[in-house]
């Protein structure tokens, strides 16, 4: 197979999205098939060694369709007609639906070529709460609600964005649901070094007997982390003894933000330690070694497209406390390999969290079945499997 696959941003530019389709087009390099990743991303200084090729064209396709969309559409269905007639693709998966996979899709059906769609969160979802959502604008809404049902098929990462995409239309028959991947060998390998670990909790300040709680991920509003100093007071007053560290862009400003935060043990890690070799080698060994060196993982989250933070404590062998927030509920089983509170309830979550710590039994059994989800539901190869069989049926399905 001959795939092609059109993101708005890629490396140098590296979050979960990219991580999916470097993982995708890597394993199908590797397998004998040919991959390309298309993007608006400029190029960077150094040169990127893949299994798989990556054509840039113009990084104004972004502002084009910010300003004006109807020549920003035809722009880009120019450069798809110049690469499709170069490459003769098999099949095209875009990643992120707005604004690329709504202007894409026309181009697809008009050539009759084999189109895939996955959403990513923003550009499916919506949480008027918090202002999150493209489809917030009723201009946008009619345009993603026109436009998806068009494409062959749809992935979701979890059932929630399955049922957002059947809300607009899309029969289910279409939608194959796909979670991201985990490296569970990296996370392996750190589980076992006992001096790593030593070292990190030093250099935290965690002293013997206190417990290390981690929440990782970027600072958003949909993530619920200003709920954080209201929970760790809550333990606090139980009487529990601990250092909660939230690490992730912008950790830093829940602290500048709580003041309470210092004498409450919460401390923000922003930076981590990579690996130059590989550039999507991410989360990062510094990051994967902070996992493996904490025994609580908590995430408080209002909304999630999948949580893939959910998935690396998993790997790492954490106990997990989270929401029942969409994006959550389908990753994690309540009481099986993680625990539940209602979204936004600072008691119920903070009551949680003493529960699990007060109970050793229960702590060790949400730990070994976590690590059981991770290696025989979210590895990379499970995951890449799933999509190269997705593609071959949708192709197949196009030859009828």
């Amino acid at each position: 197979m001959r795939i092609a696959h059109l993101i708005p941003q890629f490396y140098p530019y590296i979050g979960g999205a990219e991580i999916c389709v470097h993982n995708i087009c890597n394993t199908l390099g590797a397998s004998g098939h040919e991959a390309f990743v298309i993007t608006t991303t400029p190029p960077p200084s150094e040169a990127l060694a893949v299994n798989y090729n990556i054509i840039r064209i113009s990084s104004k396709t972004g502002g084009l369709f910010r300003r004006f969309p109807k020549a920003g559409k035809l722009y880009l269905q120019f450069k798809l007609s110049q690469l499709q007639k170069k490459y003769k693709f098999d099949l095209w998966q875009v990643t992120m639906g707005f604004p690329l996979g709504a202007y894409a899709v026309d181009f697809f059906k008009k050539n009759k070529i084999p189109c895939i769609l996955r959403c990513c969160g923003e550009d499916i979802q919506k949480f008027p709460e918090i202002s999150y959502g493209y489809r917030l604008n009723s201009d946008i809404d009619a345009l993603v609600t026109a436009k998806y049902p068009l494409y062959d098929g749809l992935v979701a990462l979890t059932p929630s964005v399955k049922e957002e995409y059947m809300k607009i239309g899309i029969p289910k028959s279409k939608i194959k649901i796909i979670p991201n991947g985990v490296n569970n060998l990296k996370f392996k390998e750190a589980r076992s070094n006992s001096v790593i670990k030593e070292n990190i909790r030093k250099e935290l300040g965690v002293n013997d007997g206190q417990l290390l709680i981690l929440t990782v991920g970027r600072y958003h509003p949909k993530k619920g982390f200003d709920l954080i100093p209201s929970i760790a007071a809550k333990l606090k007053e139980k009487g529990l003894d601990f250092v909660w560290v939230i690490a992730g862009k912008k950790s830093s400003e829940i602290c500048a933000k709580f003041p309470e935060c210092k004498n409450l043990n919460i401390k923000a890690v922003e930076k981590f330690a990579g690996n130059s070799e590989d550039k999507f080698n991410l989360p990062s060994p510094g990051l994967i070694n902070l996992y493996c060196s904490a025994d609580i993982f908590v995430l408080p989250t209002l909304i999630e497209t999948f949580g893939m933070v959910l998935v690396e404590a998993m790997a790492a062998g954490l106990p997990i406390v989270t929401t029942d927030a969409e994006g959550v509920k389908d990753v994690i089983e309540h009481g099986v390999n993680g625990l539940k509170a209602p979204s936004g309830n600072i008691e119920k979550i903070s009551g949680i969290i003493s529960e699990l710590i007060a109970d050793k039994e229960l702590k060790n059994r949400l730990s070994n079945d976590a690590l059981l989800t991770a290696e025989n539901t979210y590895d990379w190869k499970t995951v890449t499997d799933k999509y190269i069989g997705f593609y071959r049926e949708i192709i197949d399905k196009k030859k009828v």
